[in-house]
């Protein structure tokens, strides 16, 4: 058996499940120490924010745009997105990363 490189992770599952709600903000999806953002949203986070765009695995056998903030410094980003006339939505990480990794996430 072998696996489907284009398959979707839970991860991503979540954040595009996330994105639906909220199709007209830029979703920072927090991952541990960072906020990140994915496709479109990181395209346009990118150049407002003049920060790296870089990529994570394959969607749909296309790469997948990503950039990402540091929580410690994410309300600077935040201040700048909204000012230059974006919205924006949060998702926080609700469980301790060290106790999902206890059962097997991450």
């Amino acid at each position: 058996m072998t696996k489907d490189a284009s398959a979707v992770t839970p991860m991503m599952a979540q954040f595009l499940d996330l994105k639906a709600g909220y199709p007209d903000a830029l979703l920072f999806y927090r991952m541990g120490d960072f906020y990140e953002m994915f496709f479109d949203d990181a395209v346009a986070a990118a150049g407002a924010l003049d920060i790296a765009l870089t990529k994570r695995g394959k969607h749909e056998g296309a790469d997948i745009p990503m950039c990402g903030v540091p929580v410690h410094s994410a309300e600077g980003y935040l201040l700048t997105l909204i000012r230059k006339g974006f919205r924006v939505a949060v998702c926080e990480q609700m469980e301790d990363p060290k106790e999902a990794k206890k059962r097997g996430s991450g």
